[in-house]
């Protein structure tokens, strides 16, 4: 009798011990890019607006928040509020078209680890998103 783990249970694991990401933006090309990549090496979860993204962050844990700010339903900004304002503590990117959204009091005053304009350099965000959680 073998004492290996069968294969499944070995890819289930891994997946548990990877750092889980919230991807939230209203264009789906944005958000396949980014899952496209994140996905080799942390778990990838999407949320397509506000309402979304704050349903799944209040539900679940996030090593990280990626954030559009100018979404339909509920505004980025308001989704920041909202989990400050619950004490979540989640390192948030924000990416934005708009770069004068920068300079918004929320984003100042919200502990916002990062602003990034688009279009997005993966790169950089690459190298922001490592530098905030790591592997």
């Amino acid at each position: 009798m073998s004492t290996y783990e069968p294969m499944e249970n070995l890819v289930k694991e891994s997946e548990q011990l990877r750092k889980r990401i919230l991807v939230c933006d209203d264009e789906e090309s944005i958000r396949l890019l980014l899952n496209e990549a994140l996905q080799d090496t942390y778990e990838v979860v999407e949320a397509c607006d506000g309402r979304e993204a704050l349903r799944l962050a209040t539900k679940e844990h996030f090593d990280l928040i990626i954030m559009d700010i100018k979404m339909p339903s509920v505004h980025g900004l308001e989704v920041i509020e909202r989990l400050r304002a619950r004490n979540n503590n989640t390192p948030i990117i924000v990416c934005s078209a708009y770069r004068e959204m920068e300079d918004d009091i929320i984003i100042k005053t919200s502990n916002v680890a990062a602003f990034m304009v688009k279009p997005i350099d993966i790169k950089v965000l690459k190298t922001k998103v490592l530098e905030l959680i790591g592997t």
